[in-house]
């Protein structure tokens, strides 16, 4: 982490350098500039967004795009002070939060769970996600909804979330953030960003942000989990040519933390109540990530122009945890027993990418033709020791941790490569009519102990589109897409097919929509019904002596509607918001037939919207519904369906043409809502066990903030 000597010199180099050229600017054209700025920092009523930056790797209107893509952008995370994945990703119904244990958050999309190495793009590359997001460096997140293995490679068939980052800008930029809300939580964001030469070729971006808070719950001795959390970003554009661009970038997250795996549910109630965590005040979980990288994009001439970019990803972790026994909880000497480990975790994950892009006419039908390939290289090193059982007494501190010399070390250590290859093109046959057609080749090596590669799997990905436009606001698409997920090779003694080659998990959709742009095109709706399978997960059949035959004869099939609306109701009135009705189940499955996969509901919805009054006044009422859903696969345990409210209210107070206050209050759950959260591990019998690591929806809190923006 910077010190404050080193912090100071940065924030002051930025600040000089940037201010120094704005004046500099202002002395020839002030007017001009003073417009350019409030352009820059007033408010927009509008939440719609016309394009997809991450989602077809070239330039396409949503109107092109034939599938559905919510884009959540600056102006709704900023209005509702997120800070987490999350609290972004309560903006799609069709995003569902399971659990966060582990000081990371999982979900699914579309039903289906999104993986950390395979589920998260940042600009447009894989991300390995095994942590808290750093929200503060973020302009905007895309949930790209459906298989999107053409151009992405390994995934879910849900589809992906595309985290893209804030870019420099030429016009001096300055906004500083203090937040102050329930449970002692403060975070203070600096923002600044502007050119560093008189030519604006030369542009930086600064992000710094301090976060602390206690949690609403308490361990056994009455403390509450902390967090202590730093973010900084460096970003910097260089216009090499008029052509040609090269981008530059630098994060790094410290995340300090106190451990809460969960409440535990037991006939329908949390055992030692809502408040209470069940680890040792001890368990505390400790992330390094640092990301470096650059990318080009060069116009070669009038037709085809190549984008290529890197990405380095060194993630470090230490995790001292207590793993609690609920089910061993005796009321009557409020006693329970704790494992746990003490392990170091450090993963590499470096992303590659190359595409070229043309544009052209043949025959009377415009071309889009995307030809490109991408690298991911990932490597794991773990190394865990395994600490003495201790009892808790509810009431009383845990024992300190012990490391239990008598169990062995546990190391590991894996790497794999992929390699993928794609061409797409998407042709213009006149102003009604599009075609999207591609297909995609991936090959992923397992590597050895000693480097050496040891295992191959290779996947072939086709998608194919139908556009057509009525009006020159609004299109119909059909579309047929794939994902897929390796599954390596059959590793178990007890199989009578051990060491066999499995297929991958494939992903087909096929789904219809329509996106039409009202009201002058300031208000964008959009809905589709769709239709996934997954196929090639494995069943076991059992044979003769004990054995047992693995197959790949399951499958999932999740079937569904969305509506989605975004933009402006009048000139002082937006609104954002949309819903999912999902009908997912286990349709061949050895344990789960017939059964709905954990923590999907069958529907949800959310709205959030807002209201500027002329008094530079704007008020936020937002709701969130989330029907019914169970806690785990064997359908045993059930949450109760619920609806969440918050508001928010902002006044802006502009000092002069260039500098604004901001003072802004929000309170999520204004009426106090129960409700449960994700999560959720029953031993496939909650009758028996109860439900350990389930999330608790937290009641009514506050949050204040006064912003600074220049």
């Amino acid at each position: 982490m910077f010190n404050k000597s080193q912090l100071a010199v940065i924030v002051g180099s930025v600040l000089a350098s940037s201010m120094f050229y704005a004046h500099a600017a202002e002395t020839n054209s002030a007017s001009t500039e003073a417009d350019e700025r409030m352009t820059i920092t007033g408010q927009s009523s509008d939440y719609k967004v016309s394009n997809n930056t991450g989602s077809m790797r070239m330039e396409m209107t949503a109107l092109e795009t034939p599938g559905q893509v919510t884009v959540i952008d600056q102006k709704i995370i900023d209005e509702q002070r997120a800070s987490t994945l999350g609290q972004v990703l309560k903006n799609d119904s069709s995003i569902s939060a399971e659990g966060n244990s582990r000081n990371r958050e999982r979900f699914s999309l579309r039903g289906f769970q999104l993986g950390s190495s395979s589920g998260f793009l940042r600009d447009g590359k894989q991300h390995w996600s095994h942590y808290r997001q750093p929200i503060e460096l973020l302009e905007s997140v895309e949930v790209l909804k459906g298989p999107a293995g053409l151009l992405y490679g390994q995934s879910a068939p849900g589809g992906l979330i595309n985290m893209v980052s804030k870019k420099p800008t030429a016009d001096t930029q300055i906004t500083f953030s203090q937040d102050i809300g329930s449970d002692n939580e403060t975070r203070s964001t600096l923002d600044v960003s502007g050119s560093l030469n008189e030519a604006q070729t030369l542009r930086s971006r600064l992000i710094l942000s301090q976060q602390n808070s206690e949690s609403w719950r308490s361990y056994s001795d009455g403390s509450s989990p902390t967090t202590d959390r730093f973010v900084g970003g460096l970003f910097v554009d260089y216009d090499l040519t008029d052509d040609i661009m090269l981008s530059v970038h630098y994060d790094r997250t410290v995340d300090d933390s106190s451990v809460d795996s969960g409440a535990y549910i037991k006939d329908g109630d949390a055992v030692l109540g809502d408040k209470y965590a069940w680890d040792a005040q001890w368990s505390n979980i400790e992330n390094e990530v640092e990301n470096i990288g650059f990318d080009v994009a060069a116009q070669l001439n009038n037709t085809w122009s190549i984008n290529a970019g890197f990405n380095h990803q060194d993630f470090k972790r230490h995790d001292v945890e207590s793993y609690p026994k609920e089910e061993t909880y005796d009321a009557s000497t409020g006693t329970y027993t704790q494992g746990g480990s003490d392990r170091s975790d450090h993963w590499v994950f470096q992303t590659a990418s190359i595409d070229l892009v043309g544009e052209f006419d043949t025959a009377g039908m415009g071309h889009q033709l995307l030809i490109g390939s991408n690298w991911l290289g990932y490597s794991y090193d773990r190394v865990q020791y395994s600490l003495e059982s201790l009892d808790t007494t509810v009431g009383q501190p845990t024992g300190s941790p012990i490391i239990d010399s008598t169990a062995s070390v546990r190391t590991s250590k894996s790497e794999y490569d992929t390699y993928g290859f794609y061409i797409q093109d998407m042709l213009t046959i006149n102003d009604y009519w599009q075609v999207l057609a591609g297909v995609r080749y991936d090959q992923i090596i397992t590597r050895g102990q000693g480097g050496e590669a040891d295992y191959k799997e290779d996947a072939i990905v086709p998608k194919a589109a139908l556009i057509y436009h009525p009006a020159n606001n609004g299109s119909i698409y059909l579309t047929y897409s794939e994902s897929f997920e390796p599954q390596g090779e059959v590793s178990d003694t007890d199989a009578i097919n051990d060491g066999q080659k499995l297929d991958p998990l494939t992903g087909k959709l096929v789904e219809l929509g329509s996106k039409w742009e009202l009201f002058n095109e300031q208000l964008f709706v959009s809905g589709a019904v769709f239709e996934i399978t997954q196929e090639n997960s494995i069943i076991n059949i059992d044979q003769d002596n004990d054995m047992y035959e693995v197959t790949q004869a399951g499958e999932r099939r999740h079937r569904g509607a969305e509506f989605a609306l975004q933009g402006n109701i009048t000139e002082n009135f937006s609104l954002s918001g949309g819903g999912t009705y999902l009908d997912a189940k286990y349709t061949k499955d050895e344990s789960y037939q017939g059964n709905r996969p954990a923590d999907v509901p069958e529907f949800s919805a959310n709205v959030w919207s807002r209201y500027q009054f002329d008094n530079n006044t704007d008020l936020n009422l937002g709701a969130i519904y989330v029907g019914s859903r169970f806690g785990d696969a064997a359908n045993t345990f059930k949450k109760d369906a619920y609806t969440r409210f918050d508001l928010g209210v902002a006044h802006t107070l502009k000092y002069d043409q260039n500098l604004d206050f901001v003072f802004r209050f929000n309170v999520e759950n204004i009426f106090d809502t129960d409700y449960l959260g994700g999560g959720g591990s029953t031993k496939d019998d909650y009758a028996a066990n109860g439900a350990q690591n389930v999330v608790i929806g937290e009641g009514r809190n506050f949050m204040a903030t006064v912003q600074v923006r220049y």
